[in-house]
């Protein structure tokens, strides 16, 4: 399968497909035997976004990217639920396959939510990282309307058309990633033209969608002892900064670090922001 991803595509000497139940896993692993630290995407995004990290972490972590369901190159051999504590258990599965147990797990946007169940599900050792944590439900209108067009979206082919003529047009790719409040290097922004332009890619995105509800994740927080660490960039313009501030106030074991002149997307415009967080983790 490591045909299906073109020859520019960052990492891909490190790339592997994983059979696991009803996934070909696209994986990348690299870097020392040492602090073991997983990488966990967010909604619409794959592995790709975490390059411009990696670059600087190589030789001091031992790191595991992933693609999840629906995303990037990973497959599903028959279509399932998106559900979190679905995907929590499928990539449980993966990390006992290829004998993974991450001491760290950061996990942006939708993916926070991820790495902080999959962290708790694996003990209070495992500490996350939260990067910019889309740790809410949708309200007003769009907790209406957005939910109700996924769903809609996510069993037709016109979105996909649609996103494919988008991604046809750099333009408006631009001025997408813009929105996020980041401005990423161009390599970043080829991948993503990449991913829009995929129909797999685009329909494991609008089902994530679709599926996703954090009711009982968000009533069990205040409960929760696992440690977490939110980072929150000032000029996110996709997730507002104040809801991992409020969450940071009323968890039992929770950091928040801010950077003002960051967006949603910091972990690529700034890597060496995350790069010290982490290796401040490591002390």
């Amino acid at each position: 399968m490591i045909e299906l991803i073109p020859n520019w595509w960052p990492n891909r000497a490190k790339s592997k497909f994983i059979g696991v139940d009803n996934h070909a896993w696209h994986i990348q692993k690299f870097g020392a035997d040492s602090t073991r630290l997983l990488l966990i995407h967010g909604t619409g995004a794959s592995s790709h976004s975490w390059f411009p990290l990696t670059e600087t972490l190589k030789l001091e972590f031992e790191i595991l990217s992933l693609d999840l369901p629906g995303h990037g190159f990973t497959r599903a051999l028959t279509r399932q639920k998106k559900e979190l504590n679905i995907i929590v258990d499928q990539i449980t599965s993966l990390l006992k396959e290829i004998d993974f147990c991450p001491d760290l797990i950061l996990g942006h946007s939708a993916g926070a939510a991820i790495a902080y169940e999959l962290a708790k599900k694996m003990g209070t050792k495992t500490h996350t990282i939260a990067i910019n944590a889309a740790f809410g439900q949708f309200s007003g209108l769009a907790g209406i309307a957005f939910p109700y067009f996924a769903k809609i979206a996510a069993s037709t082919t016109i979105s996909a058309k649609l996103l494919n003529l988008l991604a046809n047009n750099e333009e408006l790719v631009r001025k997408l990633l813009h929105s996020t409040g980041s401005i990423i290097p161009e390599e970043q922004i080829r991948c993503y033209q990449y991913l829009f332009s995929s129909p797999e890619h685009v329909d494991g995105t609008l089902q994530l969608m679709a599926d996703w509800d954090l009711g009982n994740f968000l009533d069990q927080l205040p409960q929760d002892t696992a440690p977490i660490h939110f980072l929150v960039g000032r000029k996110d313009k996709t997730v507002p900064s104040h809801i991992s501030k409020s969450w940071k106030k009323v968890m039992l074991n929770a950091m928040l670090t801010e950077y003002k002149d960051l967006g949603h997307l910091m972990h690529e415009e700034d890597p060496s922001v995350l790069s010290s967080i982490l290796r401040s983790n490591t002390t």
